[in-house]
């Protein structure tokens, strides 16, 4: 094993728009610093205003994107990190906040904490031995990739988000914890006593998807785990959920551009 997947990315985009920025889903953990813009950020069930250099704290396979309010001019520094990192640069106890459940710890570091912590200087550092994030994988920017996960370890993470809509957050905790079994439409409206049609309303305002896409992509993260660490593609894809090996196939390679026999093992 190696650093090569570690990866920062450091982008501006004029006049963006909500649209492009969909739900998605990744097996690495990721840190996202907000520099500038007008934006709330959605990982899963919960929903966060950001000020510039607020942190987001993104676990392995949750689902999240940024909602834009207005087209204002947005900025933000991403980095991703791979589980297998922390093993391989002996730091296995930084990991602890990315490994938490949903409950347990939410995803904000505010701003007042990233600035005094120590955080977004130590970021920046990245940013200058790196060569402006060129070189991600050069000694010294993973010393500073070391220490920005020993900050965050250290840091006090929100456990609230703002207010949002607690039906529809309690129908994601649920198909979240759920998502391999044979949830309808029908089931939910009985479980959450809400009509089918307007479920179909709000669910896709609140995250972008329907009900049948959010549950496809929790799925295949699954299944892509699975087969990860070296389970069948066609147990990966009982296991995650699927009704059969076809529309698992389609499914796979629609999302990752690959077929699930050829997905890379660690």
């Amino acid at each position: 094993m190696n650093n090569s997947f570690l990866a920062f990315g450091d982008n501006t985009i004029e006049n963006p728009s909500s649209e492009k920025f969909r739900l998605h889903v990744h097996d690495n953990y990721e840190i996202y610093l907000f520099l500038e813009g007008d934006c709330k950020y959605v990982v899963e069930e919960n929903v966060y205003d950001l000020a510039p250099c607020d942190m987001i704290i993104i676990k392995k396979n949750q689902l999240h994107r940024v909602y834009h309010n207005s087209p204002a001019r947005y900025r933000r520094i991403v980095l991703n990190v791979p589980p297998e990192f922390f093993v391989i640069n002996n730091c296995r106890e930084y990991e602890t906040k990315f490994l938490a459940t949903h409950g347990d710890v939410g995803n904000k570091i505010d701003a007042k904490t990233v600035k005094g912590s120590g955080l977004y200087d130590a970021i920046m550092r990245a940013k200058k031995y790196s060569d402006n994030f060129t070189n991600c994988n050069s000694p010294i920017a993973i010393a500073c990739v070391i220490e920005i996960l020993y900050l965050i370890h250290s840091a006090k993470i929100s456990t609230k988000p703002i207010s949002s809509n607690n039906q529809i957050k309690e129908i994601i905790e649920y198909l979240n914890d759920n998502f391999m079994d044979d949830i309808t439409l029908e089931s939910l409206e009985r479980k959450f006593f809400i009509s089918k049609y307007h479920l179909c309303h709000i669910f896709p305002e609140a995250t972008g998807l329907t009900v049948h896409q959010y549950m496809t992509k929790k799925r295949l993260a699954y299944a892509k785990e699975l087969i990860k660490a070296g389970k069948t593609a066609s147990f990966a894809s009982d296991a995650s959920g699927f009704k059969n090996y076809s529309s698992f196939y389609r499914a796979y390679v629609n999302e990752y551009g690959t077929s699930p026999s050829i997905t890379k093992k660690p």
